[in-house]
């Protein structure tokens, strides 16, 4: 006997779409618990975000691809040696390996950095803490090494 595969149309998707915002509030609700902080408010598009120190905040959002995506903008684009920056940048996305797997962009005007990376569905409360843990660990560093660039000078 074959199994027979259907694709998702996008009734089903739409159905489906607020399962992962409710999964997200969930999570979010114990992470504040957890750490006694105040309750995370939705913001009115729809996404969440954790202020972590004046200069890092997170947010975090339901995607069209059935799952969480967590952004962070992290710095402004370095104003000297910008190529240099941006293939140390792409280098580190190659494979994710300095970048935990999450992905270091730039805004739609090319000014800012900042890393993102896609969480999938059913994610239990302790997966989805390490992740948004070790987002929050690269988001730093990236944005520490960004603000600290100094390009290599050629003689």
């Amino acid at each position: 006997m074959h199994k027979r595969w259907t694709l998702i149309d996008k009734s089903t998707t739409i159905s489906n779409k607020g399962i992962f915002i409710q999964m997200l509030k969930r999570h979010l609700n114990q992470l504040t618990q957890e750490f006694g902080w105040d309750p995370v408010a939705r913001n009115d598009d729809g996404s969440y975000s954790l202020s972590l120190d004046p200069n890092l905040q997170i947010v975090l959002r339901e995607n069209e691809l059935r799952g969480i995506t967590l952004l962070s903008s992290l710095a402004s684009l370095p104003e000297n040696g910008r190529e240099e920056y941006l293939i140390r940048a792409m280098t580190a996305n190659l494979f994710g390996a300095e970048t935990g797997g999450a992905v270091l962009g730039l805004d739609r005007e090319g000014k800012v950095i900042f890393l993102s990376t896609f969480l999938g569905e059913n994610l239990s409360y302790r997966d989805f803490r390490e992740r948004l843990e070790d987002f929050v660990n690269y988001a730093e560093s990236w944005r520490n090494e960004t603000l600290g660039f100094v390009p290599n000078k050629v003689n």
